[in-house]
């Protein structure tokens, strides 16, 4: 959850949605905040950390983008307000940093990746370095704006956060996991002949082939607002299905030991979206499916 964006989201109310064991990942939104030509005050932050301190698990520091000084005053003056925060290294940032910062933190959070998403191979070679000096201390990875199933698949994140899996809903597709080649695949609504060369694993996320085969799929014009409610929602929270999915697979993959303080095993794949509303629908479908495997 952003505090940019989320700031006066009813937390407990996703939470409720769930109705299960939950980790709540709280991030300030300072990248998306600094993109908006916005600025985020340290207190702020503070005040709404402490306020949600009975529902999030872990929380990022405030970092400030290329500036990893204001980022460790950030991060030391949380603390002295009792909280306990990620520090966060940046792409860009001297390696010298890291090195201090594995040495005194088990769990560190690695951001600045996402305007790199398309250089794929520089990615790696910055990635492989962090984990190779992390594993000199013994420290674990947040990896802000994860969406590389192959990085993912790669490196043994303790966790990560995507929105990838949101995207579907503003242009019309589903994302599916597929186990079979560990990947995500997309399907885009409204084109029966995707809809039949994906039929199984449709039908493996609890989705009829011939509902999203239709035109106007999950677009509200000239429908009852009950069934355009029911398309909307699987529209939403299939997606999620697939990347909780996908998380589970990653943490089987990895089996990453939690850093003194937290108890489950990595990797932990923690969905984000800007869109606050999208949670609901996404832990309703997340929790069905997960029903599914209980006796």
């Amino acid at each position: 959850m952003s505090f940019h964006y989320g700031r006066t989201t009813d937390l407990q109310r996703i939470v409720d949605a769930y109705g299960g064991p939950t980790e709540v990942f709280a991030d300030s939104g300072a990248f998306s905040a600094a993109t908006l030509g916005t600025t985020i005050r340290l207190a702020d932050y503070a005040a709404w950390l402490k306020d949600w301190q009975g529902v999030l698990t872990t929380a990022a520091t405030l970092d400030v983008i290329g500036d990893p000084d204001a980022t460790q005053r950030n991060t030391l003056a949380l603390e002295d307000m009792g909280l306990r925060v990620l520090p966060v290294f940046h792409t860009g940032s001297p390696w010298s940093r890291l090195e201090k910062l594995c040495a005194r933190y088990p769990y560190v959070a690695l951001g600045g990746m996402v305007p790199y998403t398309r250089m794929y191979g520089e990615v790696m070679r910055w990635l492989v370095r962090c984990f190779r000096i992390g594993a000199e201390h013994g420290t674990v990875f947040h990896g802000f704006g994860q969406t590389n199933v192959t990085a993912m698949a790669a490196l043994p994140f303790y966790s990560v956060d995507s929105s990838t899996w949101s995207l579907g809903a503003r242009f019309g597709s589903l994302r599916l996991w597929d186990e079979g080649s560990a990947r995500i695949r997309q399907i885009y609504v409204g084109r029966p002949g995707e809809a039949r060369k994906l039929a199984p694993l449709l039908r493996g996320h609890g989705v009829d082939p011939d509902d999203v085969s239709r035109p106007g799929f999950a677009l509200k014009a000239g429908k009852p607002p009950e069934q355009f409610r029911r398309e909307d929602v699987l529209l939403r929270g299939t997606p999620a299905v697939a990347f909780h999915r996908l998380g589970r697979w990653l943490q089987r993959r990895h089996d990453v030991a939690p850093p003194p303080g937290w108890t489950s095993r990595g990797t932990c794949l923690f969905l984000a979206d800007t869109t606050v509303s999208n949670f609901i629908p996404a832990a309703y479908a997340i929790a069905a499916d997960l029903r599914k495997d209980t006796p």
